[in-house]
């Protein structure tokens, strides 16, 4: 398939009065799967619906392979949409759900099947295509979805929470399945979710939205390590970053923070603290601790699965192991990470 780079420049959507999207400048390169990651209301589908051609931005400029494309017309745009619906026809069997959009663009009937035969091959559905949707699991009617844009071969794909109606253990594999398609095409995916995990474990990059303001972009290593404001490091990383005022230490001026994986308990560390809660998932634990009495800061600490947890209500000393962030209290900004 050919890719496309994907680019917005400048871009504001207005509902009236809302602000959904604030003179937001991202580009996706050719080949490149970027995921826009924030919570609900962020402007992050908006922003896909706008490169689709769904919506037109009130400013600002999109390119699609360098070409400006506000005023093109969705279906001439060569990008290929899945929605959190599967969105597929019920009285079609798959085989025909597939090949729909090839049908509609007149395609011959002997190149119709053989894209439809290679869609179906990449995406495990070779035994399904004469199945209606009705009798599908969830995870394949995904697969279906996935295939009617995969058969256009479009130069980018554009997916919306596609994987938010499935459960957890469909949701782990598709991801997988999501990444090795990806891998194998090499066509450029811009990705929304709020699953902060899907987004750092999918994506060559990451774009943070927060209220329509684009607030960070980098590897998953690289907002993971460091965070650009306080936001970020806060939605960021499961456990998320623990976050101090600064007049704990005397500096009201700035808010300190420190991942969950950076701190230990016991060997005699500064900080007193009294266990509330522990959290073992196999894997590891998560313990909650209090700082400084019943009304005091919550931190939570992770453990490996090879140390033994404290007891709910021990007493116990917390250190710092690695890095200590510092963030204005004013702005959010990153002071410092040392």
């Amino acid at each position: 398939m050919e890719s496309a780079a994907v680019s917005l420049e400048a871009v504001e959507k207005r509902f009236g009065s809302t602000v959904a999207l604030s003179s937001l400048t991202l580009e996706a390169s050719a080949g490149e799967f970027l995921v826009l990651l924030g919570p609900s209301g962020c402007g992050k589908s908006t922003a896909l619906r706008i490169i689709a051609g769904l919506e037109q931005p009130t400013s600002g400029t999109v390119r699609i392979s360098g070409k400006v494309v506000n005023e093109v017309e969705p279906k001439d745009r060569d990008v290929a949409m899945v929605f959190q619906s599967y969105a597929l026809y019920p009285h079609l069997s798959v085989r025909k759900n597939i090949e729909f959009p090839l049908r509609s663009r007149r395609m011959p009937a002997e190149e119709r099947e053989l894209r439809v035969k290679e869609a179906a091959r990449s995406l495990q559905l070779e035994e399904l295509l004469e199945r209606k949707p009705g009798q599908l699991s969830g995870g394949q009617r995904q697969r279906v979805a996935l295939a009617r844009a995969i058969v256009r071969q479009p130069k980018a794909f554009l997916m919306d929470e596609p994987l938010s109606n499935l459960d957890a253990r469909l949701r782990v594999e598709m991801r997988a399945e999501l990444v090795e398609l990806h891998r194998r095409s090499r066509t450029t995916v811009l990705y929304v979710t709020h699953d902060q995990v899907e987004a750092m474990t999918m994506g060559d990059r990451v774009a943070i939205l927060r209220g329509g303001v684009l607030q960070q972009v980098g590897t998953p290593k690289q907002v993971h390590a460091r965070p650009a404001n306080l936001f970020v490091a806060s939605f960021i990383g499961s456990p998320p970053m623990n976050l101090f005022p600064g007049a704990l230490l005397d500096d009201p001026g700035v808010t300190l923070g420190v991942r969950p994986e950076h701190f230990s308990i016991g060997d005699g560390g500064p900080l007193r603290a009294v266990v509330t809660l522990v959290e073992s998932l196999g894997h590891e634990h998560h313990v909650a601790c209090r700082i400084g009495g019943a009304d005091g800061s919550l931190v939570i600490v992770r453990l490996p699965a090879a140390v033994s947890p404290p007891e709910i209500g021990q007493q116990v000393s917390l250190g710092v192991t690695d890095r200590v962030f510092r963030f204005d209290s004013e702005s959010g900004q990153l002071l410092e990470a040392t």
